[in-house]
């Protein structure tokens, strides 16, 4: 069984410690490539670099022709060659998987552009709320009032009046 309590209670000599120091959760560090040829950590410059606009040898360097990310297509751009193929009738010819996506794409728009959505009316709609509301409150407190002053207290004074004959 591990003794955690003994754990917690040892010397901060006696606790291994992972990373370096200040560094961040979830941030690689960028260091220059070993002597193998392998880099490690970010394939980038890093942003300090990036910003003291110095020569050419902080810039990153440029991917080989032929790499794998100039054949993928982007999701706009996926997304545009599905809607011209359904807007000309080729739908039946898309794979189940370009459907999902495109149906998924346009619900997600559809979304964006409801929220984006301009409303000149919404303060008429509101104050409109608003008033109806308040008008239905103060009638309720008329008719509560009215029904207790000519209803209510008649019928107390009759069961009164009963009581004080018993």
């Amino acid at each position: 069984m591990t003794d955690y309590v003994g754990a917690f209670l040892a010397s901060p000599k006696d606790i291994l410690h992972y990373g370096r120091k200040g560094m961040k959760w979830g941030q690689k560090i960028f260091t220059k490539s070993d002597d193998s040829g392998s880099s490690k950590g970010k394939s980038e410059a890093p942003a300090s670099a990036a910003k003291s606009g110095g020569s050419g040898a902080s810039a990153p360097a440029k991917r080989p022709p032929g790499n794998i990310q100039d054949n993928v297509e982007s999701s706009s751009a996926r997304y545009d060659r599905l809607a011209g193929q359904a807007k000309a009738g080729r739908a039946s010819d898309m794979t189940e998987q370009d459907l999902k996506f495109f149906n998924a794409r346009t619900e997600a728009l559809a979304k964006i552009n409801k929220l984006n959505e301009e409303k000149p009316s919404w303060l008429r709609e509101t104050a409109t709320k608003v008033v109806q509301q308040s008008a239905q409150r103060q009638m309720q407190t008329v008719a509560d009032t009215l029904a207790d002053k000519y209803i209510g207290d008649p019928i107390k004074d009759a069961l009164k009046g009963a009581a004080k004959k018993d």
